[in-house]
């Protein structure tokens, strides 16, 4: 017990003598927010689609860490095929994951874009992307996600419209389909 309070005597002398040989800096008045003019708007960050190719998997949310799904987009592009940078942002990592190659990117919003199964890798950790900067090149697969802090959110929610293809259905079902103008099952304005 002696020994106890003689350590903890020890101790605050110490740190007084270090207090008074290195005095506490107050800390600086902080700047008040600019008034409403005077603040500048950040533009949206646009995201484009990171390849030319079809998605042959879209974006599934796994129940949990851990269980199937699918965290991105996968796509189907030729072999060796360029991978541009969604939007602009800085390297966080290029290199290997699982022998894999992989780049993700932060951007000024907060998310982080993912470019994975690379045959190649053109950037290095810490490097500035724009917009449609080559990243590297594809291999037989190429994946892409986007995530906000650990969770991922669905590409097609910050992509861009790039090419859109209207794909054919079936006739529509049900009362909401109108007849042709002038069928014999026109409703009779004319």
């Amino acid at each position: 017990m002696a020994l106890g309070m003689r350590i903890g005597g020890l101790a605050t002398v110490a740190v007084s003598a270090w207090l008074t040989l290195n005095p506490v800096q107050t800390a600086p008045e902080t700047l008040s927010p600019p008034a409403l003019g005077e603040a500048r708007a950040q533009p949206p960050v646009m995201y484009r689609p990171p390849v030319d190719a079809e998605v042959v998997d879209s974006f599934r949310p796994p129940a949990h860490i851990g269980a199937p799904g699918n965290r991105g987009f996968e796509y189907d592009p030729g072999l060796g095929q360029p991978v541009w940078a969604s939007a602009a942002g800085e390297v966080v990592f290029a290199g290997p994951v699982a022998r894999n190659r992989f780049v993700t990117v932060l951007h000024r919003d907060g998310l982080r874009t993912s470019y994975g199964y690379l045959g190649w890798i053109a950037v290095e950790e810490g490097d500035s992307v724009v917009p449609g900067q080559l990243l590297g090149t594809t291999s037989e697969t190429f994946f892409f996600s986007v995530r906000l802090g650990d969770h991922y959110l669905d590409p097609a929610l910050v992509l861009s419209a790039g090419r859109v293809r209207l794909v054919p259905h079936g006739e529509p079902v049900g009362r909401g389909r109108l007849p042709a103008y002038g069928s014999r099952h026109s409703s009779g304005y004319r």
